[in-house]
């Protein structure tokens, strides 16, 4: 068995540790990314470092345990800038050389740094007692017929991290069945469903299957710069009448999100680890949207107060949108991103617009920039393309007709397997319709 000890959440490029744990008869393991080997770690500590280049993408990583005459005999994959969940859990085995499984051990992580209240394992459904790191001992059996181990970590009443693999059997490795979304933008006519969309959509140039076409709520993830207080009457002032910009709405069942560009850092046992804060939902059946973005003040995510302006961390612009790009993917929702800017704010982000612009089109999420002064010529945020300026009323409405037509159009296909997000693509059989 092989299984990564390391944690890929949030945002990665350039070169990064990669750590496993093995067991078993393995010579060598050897780490490919995208399909593509980076080389082999010839023993243990199975550990090396992998340069992922200075783009910010979606990445495919697989390590595979090979035995002493190159054969693969066990494998294990995970995937980089991609979603993952805040709290995770996992079996790790121990076992002889050759033989089943001995021991397993229950591993956590919570990137806030809570302490679990619980953590229990289960083998074929009967309960394995475990000692104070999460290790016991499993009890004896033979590899001839399917296992079953599942891990609990409780972290509250509402909230547990559950984890199950299967082994043995004819399988002999766990089993899973994934499913990878894919927003597509209706042009004209009516998308069927997914008996109807054979052949219309590829995987690195291979056709895949069509599981289901799915239309549901939509989520709008809205990068907000500037303050409440900033933007207190500016949205559609210049030139509204009798106040008809605040009714403006993107529709009942959109579901909208803040991002705001400041990190808070917490010390987990992942390490150091940046945060953004993220809202609550909101939903816009009795207010505007402009009124909503003017309202909605910070909340902290250990839950204190919003700060005073000189205790504010650094403004992150570019990656809080990458952020927002990124959750705006771990749902099978239509998506978009909004970045609201005030056109004065110095950027101190660790990745430029352009870079992030690419992310997100990489990720297939849409995004749409506003702005309540257009930003002096030569400032970097010039870097983020056209900027509506929405303190005009009619720019302010046009911009929210843009976005609101985009999620409107768009339906989220799902396709059989796990795929990187920009391999996926139309076939020539597609017709009326494009990937964001």
């Amino acid at each position: 068995m092989i299984t990564f000890l390391s944690l890929f959440f949030g945002l990665i490029s350039g070169p990064c540790p990669i750590e496993l744990t093995v067991n078993g008869p393995v010579a060598s393991v050897e780490i490919l990314v995208d399909g593509k080997s980076t080389g082999k770690i010839q023993g243990p500590p199975w550990k090396t470092d992998v340069d992922f280049g200075k783009d910010l993408l979606p990445h495919d990583v697989v390590a595979r345990a090979l035995d002493a005459a190159g054969h693969e005999i066990a494998r294990a994959q995970e995937w980089i800038n991609l979603p993952h969940p805040l709290k995770k859990a996992e079996v790790v085995l121990e076992g002889e050389k050759g033989g089943p499984p001995r021991a397993a051990r229950v591993v956590w992580t919570n990137l806030r740094g809570e302490t679990p209240l619980a953590f229990t394992l289960s083998f074929d459904g009967q309960p394995v007692t475990l000692d104070a790191s999460g290790r016991g001992a499993l009890p004896a059996h033979d590899l001839k017929t399917l296992h079953v181990l599942t891990a609990e970590v409780q972290f509250s009443s509402q909230e547990v991290a559950r984890k199950e693999i299967a082994y043995g059997g004819e399988f002999g490795s766990a089993i899973s069945t994934e499913l990878t979304a894919l927003p597509v933008r209706v042009r004209r006519g009516k998308l069927e469903g997914p008996e109807q969309l054979g052949g219309w959509f590829t995987a690195g140039g291979q056709p895949v299957a069509v599981t289901a076409v799915e239309e549901g709520p939509a989520q709008l993830f809205v990068v907000r710069a500037p303050l409440a207080r900033e933007m207190k009457g500016t949205l559609g002032f210049k030139g509204f009448g009798a106040g008809t910009s605040r009714k403006l709405g993107l529709g009942k069942d959109q579901r909208i999100r803040i991002v705001f560009p400041y990190a808070l850092r917490f010390d987990s046992n992942a390490g150091m680890t940046d945060l953004f804060e993220i809202s609550p939902a909101f939903t816009l059946q009795q207010v505007g949207f402009p009124l909503l973005l003017e309202d909605v003040e910070r909340q902290s995510l250990i839950g204190g107060a919003d700060q005073q302006e000189e205790a504010r961390p650094r403004v992150r612009i570019a990656d809080a949108v990458a952020v927002a790009g990124l959750e705006a993917t771990a749902e099978n929702r239509r998506r978009a991103v909004l970045l609201v800017i005030s056109g004065k704010e110095v950027d101190t982000s660790a990745y430029d617009p352009a870079a992030v612009r690419r992310y997100l089109a990489a990720l297939h999420v849409p995004l749409f920039v506003w702005c309540l002064n257009q930003p002096p010529a030569g400032s970097p945020l010039t870097a983020w393309g056209e900027c509506q300026d929405v303190t005009v009323s009619r720019i302010l409405a046009h911009g929210i007709d843009g976005i609101r037509d985009e999620l409107d159009s768009q339906r989220i296909v799902l396709v059989d397997g796990r795929y990187l997000p920009q391999s996926l693509a139309l076939s020539p059989a597609a017709a009326g319709v494009d990937i964001p």
